[in-house]
């Protein structure tokens, strides 16, 4: 038994595989493992899967929602994952066609991929509304739904409007006032409310760690015609 979560009150989704995997003795991604849905309640197996199931797959991506929303019935609640948002759709589906078209890719690794994801920590993923895919335009290369380290760009992080195409807003991830070493790999993760607008970046360089509160600022002394209406403002 390598990892575990929970559906609901009464269900368990467990992750099984070797002791090698496990113990990080063997590290290659194509290891065989398999998924079982378990009721604690009745302590039957509802389901098993192999690590390379085209049913389980099928059904992460139309139910995404219930493996990684912990409060997906909550009043405030902007999800945004393949099986609810069209834009996250479409990402997912070029990752997807990615591992299909590569060199040592194919079908049932893009499967066995997708699927690595299981199982999900609730808390991984960002219900935001300023990260909704609906609502805002931006680069998911520097920043996503899922809180994990990614590249530290030297500009700010950019959103657009939807509806309109403007920019609404930009994030200022990097150090502030100090010059940037371009020699060393910058990785930053960020923390979202739920639905406030600040959110909390924690910047490493080498050893050297940075924390970030952004919060919202309001251009008052910009014409209305201006390309920005707003930033998040690190304090």
């Amino acid at each position: 038994m390598w990892k575990m979560q929970l559906l609901d009150e009464n269900h368990l989704f467990i992750k099984y595989t070797s002791e090698d995997v496990v113990t990080l003795r063997v590290t290659d991604p194509s290891q065989a493992s398999f998924f079982v849905v378990y009721n604690m309640v009745t302590t039957e197996v509802i389901a098993v899967f192999e690590n390379t199931s085209d049913e389980l797959l099928e059904l992460f991506e139309n139910f995404c929602d219930l493996f990684r929303n912990a409060t997906l019935h909550s009043e405030v609640q902007f999800p945004c994952s393949a099986s609810s948002n069209n834009f996250a759709r479409q990402i997912q589906r070029r990752f997807k066609d990615t591992i299909i078209n590569a060199k040592y890719g194919g079908h049932t690794e893009a499967v066995r991929r997708l699927l690595g994801q299981l199982p999900i920590s609730a808390q991984s993923y960002s219900g935001s509304p300023y990260l909704d895919l609906s609502l805002f335009s931006y680069d998911d290369k520097w920043v996503s739904v899922m809180e994990r380290p990614k590249t530290c760009g030297d500009h700010p992080i950019r959103f657009y409007a939807r509806d309109s195409g403007l920019l609404k807003f930009e994030i200022q991830a990097g150090l502030l006032g100090r010059p940037i070493n371009h020699t060393v790999r910058r990785l930053v993760a960020f923390t979202f409310h739920p639905f406030e607008p600040f959110a909390i970046s924690v910047q490493r360089t080498n050893a050297e760690y940075v924390v970030n509160f952004h919060v919202r600022h309001r251009c008052t002394s910009a014409p209305h015609h201006s390309r920005a209406g707003q930033d998040f403002t690190p304090a």
